[in-house]
């Protein structure tokens, strides 16, 4: 089978997560500026539950810091490279989320000032910055199918200076197309021969505010007014080169558990308001016959949650079960939950 290409090529485009080195400063000494490192993971089958998106030795984050004390203001880390060195961390080997990373050089805390921290994975020298209005802009394309997530934090130097704890925000949203035939017999046989989306938005820019205090941040959360999009376009696209290239459609125990469909994604796409000319376009054929190709609009759903716009971090499944009298079509949308897994305070000693 030919694998998936994506029309609008591959694009590194910032995501997710901090944490750091290994040594303790001297009592007394200088305090390196750390990370306790906070990472998301999805647990059930309507979500991404790929760990290793994240935490795979060699990954790197964009991080970034500015102090404040007014009316002044020093850049301190600017898109540095955060490195994950370790997974898992030597020190926790029995947790396969916990993990070690590393940037350098090492920076120290004064000892007043507003710090403002933000963070963002995947690493990209070209298409993240941080402009004199405080805003991140990072510029994504969605043909690179990569979860961009980005993450703030706020510190008062004068109150506490201990490791940083940065929490992790999906920006995208996650799509998957699964098939499925309502039949359980086997004579009733359906094979995919080709599969695109159409009209969707393939580039944009995430933008949102760094300077926010912890308050302001709990009360700022990402929303689809933080993202700028492009023109609508193709995103994706498979065909079957050969008879055997052909994807079997299986029929599903349970309607409701994705495993037992035949599954298209994850992608992550740009949260937007879908248009009149999104559509998934496949074909399939039934026992051997000739290919039947369909375009399935899926903006205007019947008032189904999530039918009509993709939002920041949530995932949407579109069910779509083949018949012999045509075929079904059902979307559900979930939050992409959040979960938080610290590992020790790692200090840093330069």
């Amino acid at each position: 089978m030919k694998l998936i290409r994506f029309i609008f090529g591959f694009c590194l485009i910032p995501a997710l997560l901090c944490g750091c080195g290994k040594e303790k400063a001297m009592p007394g000494g200088p305090r390196p500026i750390s990370f306790n490192p906070g990472i998301s993971t999805m647990t059930k089958a309507l979500k991404p539950d790929d760990p290793s998106i994240l935490l795979t030795v060699g990954n790197q984050a964009s991080i970034f810091c500015t102090r404040v004390v007014e009316p002044d203001s020093w850049q301190v880390i600017n898109n540095r490279v955060l490195q994950c060195d370790e997974v898992p961390d030597p020190s926790t080997p029995g947790n396969p989320l916990s993990s070690v990373w590393n940037y350098n050089p090492v920076e120290y805390w004064e000892d007043s000032g507003d710090y403002y921290f933000t963070g963002v994975f995947p690493y990209s020298s070209d298409n993240i910055s941080i402009d004199n209005t405080y805003y991140l802009n990072v510029r994504y394309l969605a043909g690179s199918n990569i979860d961009l997530m980005v993450a703030r934090a706020y510190r008062d130097a004068s109150v506490n200076t201990d490791p940083v704890p940065l929490e992790f925000k999906h920006t995208t949203s996650a799509v998957r197309i699964l098939f499925g035939k309502a039949s359980d017999s086997p004579s009733d046989n359906y094979a995919l021969t080709s599969f695109q989306l159409e009209s969707l938005n393939a580039s944009g820019t995430f933008k949102v505010l760094t300077r926010l205090n912890t308050a302001g941040i709990a009360a700022d959360p990402i929303s689809p007014s933080n993202w700028t999009s492009g023109a609508p376009a193709t995103l994706a696209a498979w065909s079957a080169e050969s008879v055997g290239d052909r994807i079997a459609i299986p029929h599903p125990a349970d309607y409701a558990d994705p495993d037992g469909y035949l599954q298209m994604g994850w992608y992550y796409m740009i949260p937007q308001t879908l248009n009149a000319e999104t559509a998934i376009r496949f074909s399939i054929v039934y026992n051997n016959e000739d290919p039947v190709e369909t375009v399935l609009n899926i903006a205007d759903r019947d008032g189904i949650p999530g039918a009509d716009s993709w939002i920041p971090n949530c995932v949407y499944n579109y069910y779509i079960t083949l018949s012999h009298s045509g075929l079904n079509l059902t979307v559900k949308a979930t939050p992409w939950d959040e979960v938080q897994v610290n590992t020790d305070d790692v200090n840093f000693e330069g």
